[in-house]
């Protein structure tokens, strides 16, 4: 038996891991198995992908992150899906259109090197107030550069999810936009 794979973007700071333990503490409440996991993952791979932003930039980093979801997939997420579990993603292929874009990676290059990766069975998008969101994400201190660009960056962030939400919609592969900033997506 086979069962769901949601993915949760958004903005750093914006609550995608909130979300995602909230949907997981939910959906285990109601006897459902679930897993929840983070991108980059916490692997071999996904730890560089993670932590080396400031070594590892533009296409370099995007291949990087593609590399450690890829494996991610094969190791990770497709046998628990297979097992009949819930897996829940925190940041996923949306997120790597957005934080590569702002790190210069060419947006038709992005989806060339992330076409192959599994579509989720939902995407949720969350946008929302970046002044708001670049706050929380400062609270919680920086690991990455992409969070060291003030409430700038933020915005640009921001508008650059919204963006893809909506070229995701566009495409047909949406199922709801709310207004106040969730996107709900089938790609």
């Amino acid at each position: 038996m086979s069962w769901l794979f949601i993915s949760i973007d958004g903005p750093s700071g914006i609550g995608k891991s909130t979300v995602s333990a909230l949907l997981r503490s939910t959906l285990e409440g109601r006897g459902v198995p679930t897993v929840l996991t983070t991108e980059p993952s916490r692997s071999r791979l996904g730890e560089p992908a993670r932590y080396g932003t400031h070594e590892y930039r533009g296409p370099a980093s995007a291949c990087l992150v593609a590399a450690a979801r890829y494996r991610y997939l094969e190791r990770e997420i497709r046998p628990a899906v297979r097992a009949g579990h819930v897996v829940i993603c925190d940041r996923y292929v949306p997120s790597s259109l957005v934080l590569q874009r702002l790190d210069g990676a060419d947006r038709s290059f992005l989806w060339a090197i992330n076409q192959a990766a599994d579509r989720p069975d939902l995407a949720v998008i969350l946008t929302g107030d970046p002044a708001r969101s670049h706050r929380r994400a400062a609270g919680r201190g920086t690991y990455s550069r992409f969070q060291r660009g003030g409430l700038r960056l933020a915005v640009k962030e921001n508008r650059l999810f919204l963006t893809v939400a909506r070229g995701l919609c566009a495409a047909g592969r949406c199922f709801i936009t709310m207004s106040g900033g969730t996107h709900l997506s089938r790609w």
